[in-house]
């Protein structure tokens, strides 16, 4: 273990593209071992300030963390073996894991924390690039190591590098992690209940009129299911059709403890597929205890896994997404997830704006926030060739959730009555707002939630040449009973 201080030196140096001073060939198994301990140390920490009080630990987090070191060990066995040099396996292992830890904390952390920033200021580009050399930068460390192992052979060097990085650091591309420690939404959700006044929800950041007691299921096995859910929910969506432009959507219910959610996304899923084309380009994730066991959860792990999915299988230049997504938002302008008792992410602009950039690119896109507080989401998602949607303005509530609520008023307005006048998405946005108004003046509420519409002629030229070509259709009545089948494609 005395051999652990180096080891973490040369972690430094890699992380920065510099050569490691020690020499790999006095460090055995216990140095691995001990940097392994350094790294559970350093994600222990940097994930506690990344997270709000009240904290916990995540069992998954551990996991995650010891397949990362794994990989990091195979891939650090194939750099030796390239090199010729298996003997010292162990010691290069050590320093990797180490170098693993550093990049995380001294590269990839305060990357995306600027890029977040330049998301949040509207410099989408700066943020993406910043976003894609965090990505890469774990590359270049390897290509640093290579090189400390076999010099003067670039081309070997960027071999080896490229197949250890493809080992180490791809697979997490597509495997969902979990960091060490998140913020416990189930007790910050039971303060906000058991408080005797009513603000005390609003204080916590979310305005939601009912929380269920909890839902008879188990948490593990249900996460353990959601891959073979969400894979056979993306293996169910049927193949373009080609010499036309398709549209694909993707619906998101995020707070399972209302029905109001799962209605008003299982009614999306049938009115895009039946009026607007859709049928077989449609992937619908969402949190209820009716559904659990039939519908992937409506997470942003799922909503990033389905996005990329959703991506290989249109034409990303030609077709056109919709996302919509409904829940409960904040004052901060987050949407709320929650399955109660899984300690669930909540959804920023920044997240889903992070999760629209997949490879490859979709470039004309539809995105819909039905939420409180919502158009502090369009900054974020808008762009020349996106329309974004929203419930209500960045610093206004939306109206009609709630458990005796069938539909949301925003979603009744636009999915449920204007968009089964019109194809027309602008068209259908000003039929809603209007309807809208209309209703929060006959209630007489204080403030009006002021639906929000970001657009282009861009995007608008290509509905407007997309819809022109949609089959005649009848309207698709809204129904609050309608009832998932197995994954078939098919104040809020």
């Amino acid at each position: 273990m005395s051999s652990i201080v180096p080891v973490i030196r040369d972690g430094i140096r890699v992380t920065f593209l510099r050569r490691p001073h020690g020499s790999p060939a006095q460090t055995g198994p216990d140095a691995f071992v001990a940097s392994l301990v350094f790294y559970l140390l350093v994600e222990l920490v940097s994930t506690w300030f990344q997270s709000d009080p009240p904290r916990m630990l995540v069992g998954w987090g551990l996991g995650t963390l010891l397949a990362d070191a794994c990989l990091t060990l195979v891939a650090a066995w194939l750099l030796v073996r390239l090199a010729g040099r298996t003997s010292i396996t162990w010691g290069v292992a050590a320093i990797a894991v180490a170098a693993t830890a550093t990049t995380a904390l001294l590269v990839h952390w305060p990357l995306q924390m600027a890029a977040a920033w330049l998301f949040h200021n509207g410099h989408n580009w700066f943020a993406l690039a910043l976003t894609w050399l965090s990505e890469l930068w774990w590359l270049l460390v390897l290509v640093a190591l290579a090189r400390w192992l076999l010099p003067r052979h670039l081309p070997k060097n960027l071999l080896a590098a490229v197949l250890a990085f493809a080992i180490s650091a791809m697979p997490w591309w597509w495997i969902p992690g979990a960091p060490m420690i998140m913020q416990d939404r189930v007790a910050t959700t039971s303060v906000a209940t058991d408080a005797s006044d009513n603000d005390a929800i609003a204080d916590a950041g979310f305005d939601t009129e009912s929380a269920d007691e909890g839902l008879a299921f188990d948490p593990e096995q249900l996460m353990f299911d959601q891959p073979q859910l969400l894979g056979a929910a993306i293996d169910a969506l049927q193949p373009r059709t080609p010499d036309k432009v398709n549209l694909y959507v993707v619906a998101f219910a995020g707070d399972g403890s209302e029905n109001v959610f799962r209605n008003e996304v299982e009614y999306a899923a049938q009115l895009f597929a039946h009026r607007f084309d859709a049928s077989g380009h449609i992937l619908v994730l969402e949190n209820n205890p009716v559904s659990f066991s039939l519908r992937p959860l409506a997470t942003l792990t799922n909503l990033r896994l389905a996005l990329a999915a959703v991506a290989e299988r249109m034409n990303p230049s030609e077709d056109i997404l919709l996302v919509y997504l409904t829940s409960h938002g904040s004052k901060d302008h987050e949407l709320y997830v929650a399955l109660d008792p899984l300690p669930l992410n909540q959804i920023g602009p920044e997240d889903l704006a992070e999760a629209l950039q997949t490879t490859p690119s979709m470039r004309w896109k539809v995105l819909v926030v039905n939420a409180c507080y919502s158009g502090g989401f369009i900054d974020a998602l808008r762009d020349d060739s996106t329309m974004v949607i929203t419930a209500a303005r960045r610093d206004r509530t939306s109206f009609g959730c709630g458990s005796d609520s069938e539909i949301t008023w925003f979603g009744k307005a636009f999915l449920a009555d204007a968009l089964n006048e019109t194809t027309s998405f602008p068209e259908a946005f000003e039929k809603a707002r209007g309807y809208v108004a209309e209703w929060e003046t006959r209630e007489h509420e204080a403030q009006s939630s002021e639906p929000q519409i970001a657009s282009s002629r861009s995007i608008e030229a290509k509905l407007e040449k997309w819809s022109r070509g949609l089959p005649a259709s009848k309207p698709i009545p809204f129904s609050p009973t309608v009832t998932p089948k197995p994954s078939t494609g098919s104040a809020m």
